[in-house]
């Protein structure tokens, strides 16, 4: 197992050092430079079904690892509130939600952080200060939720770097949750010191304070000032205006242990098992912070015997290279802004999902993939 690597990207030098893992680096990370002069690297996991095509199968071992640690810390009576960062973490914590479920969590609660504009009252906000979209907003929940009640947040992020995007969220929920009386910050890679995880324990000396995640390490970044870097034009770096479900995370639900979606194509017909060619390799692809429900549907097609990977469209531009293999973009009329795929493998069938039919409409991806389609109902 690697305890520390060094990895050259195009803007600069990455220095990792393994301190504890449940999962040996190799096998959870590779890495990227990004197209940000706000953060020039990018830590690109291997189980998360974003970056890099995973089998479903190990999206699930990660969920079901971290939420059997998460319980743990949990008392069972406590109403609890999973609450996952977008866009790379939505999918991650409706998994880590649904697994605390079939733990024997009572009641768990799943929303998620959104860059896209709902008819509905905003709870919060906070700010992404490294991020090219910076902006996230957090829903009022739904009403029949009852927010006053919540005694504990489990907070799911893909990977914590400063802890400052978390940090903005706890302090709010603890302002806003009277009851709260138990923080959990979740992720698949957490690089923060003993001296940062003690600071961010004291400034909540009334709550019970936890840090779980599947790999602890440590990094330097050496920048190369020579290269020069800007976004590109066209990023979609603001708030979404496209057409967006309310019903899915953003307003939050009652997670459940086994959730059932249903997706059908643009002429009304379900897509399932009996539409597609057994002997046929697939991608399933879900579409930016739309991957929870896709990798469901993928979920089901392995476990019938489909041979399937997933992974999901993205709107942070990052340079091909180093974990970067291959590079996708296309013009979303429906985000106003530029999205990406990153190393689809070749010699497989695309089936992109979308979470609403405008969405599926103003999107020109399908097209150049010749995919199928189909949109959740």
């Amino acid at each position: 197992m690697l305890n520390r690597c060094d990895v050259e990207l195009q803007t600069g030098l990455l220095q990792i050092s393994v301190h504890n893992a449940r999962y040996p680096l190799e096998k959870l990370l590779t890495f990227g430079a990004r197209q940000n002069p706000k953060r020039r690297y990018l830590f690109i996991s291997k189980v998360l079904g974003k970056y890099v095509p995973c089998l479903p199968s190990d999206m699930r071992e990660t969920y079901q690892t971290l939420a059997k640690v998460v319980k743990q810390t949990l008392p069972v009576q406590h109403i609890t509130w999973v609450l996952g960062v977008a866009e790379t973490a939505t999918g991650l914590g409706a998994g880590v939600a649904q697994e605390l479920k079939r733990n024997g969590l009572k009641r768990v609660i799943y929303s998620h952080t959104t860059r896209f504009d709902l008819d509905r009252d905003i709870d919060f906000s906070i700010t992404e200060a490294h991020s090219h979209a910076p902006s996230h907003l957090i829903y009022c929940l739904d009403s029949t939720l009852v927010k006053q009640q919540i005694e504990s947040v489990v907070i799911v992020d893909d990977e914590i770097s400063t802890g400052k995007t978390l940090q903005q969220l706890s302090q709010k929920l603890q302002q806003n949750l009277p009851q709260l009386k138990t923080i959990v910050w979740v992720s698949l890679v957490n690089w923060l010191s003993v001296e940062q995880r003690e600071a961010y324990r004291q400034a909540y000396p009334h709550i019970t304070f936890t840090f779980i995640s599947l790999l602890d390490g440590s990094y330097r970044f050496y920048a190369d000032e020579e290269f020069l870097l800007q976004l590109p034009e066209k990023t979609a770096s603001g708030i979404s205006s496209a057409n967006s479900r309310d019903d899915i995370g953003r307003t939050g639900y009652l997670a459940s242990a086994e959730p059932e979606v249903s997706f059908y194509t643009p002429q009304g017909i379900r897509l399932d098992i009996s539409q597609l060619n057994p002997s046929e390799k697939y991608t399933v692809i879900g579409t930016g912070e739309f991957t929870y429900q896709p990798f469901l549907f993928a979920e089901n097609l392995q476990e019938q015997g489909v041979d399937v990977i997933f992974q999901s469209t993205g709107r942070s531009p990052v340079l091909e290279g180093a974990g970067i293999k291959s590079k996708q973009s296309f013009f979303d009329e429906a985000q106003r802004g530029v999205y990406y795929l990153y190393n689809l493998p070749k010699n497989r069938q695309a089936i992109i999902l979308y979470e609403t039919y405008e969405q599926y409409f103003s999107c020109p991806f399908r097209l150049k993939l010749n995919a199928i389609t189909a949109i959740l109902t």
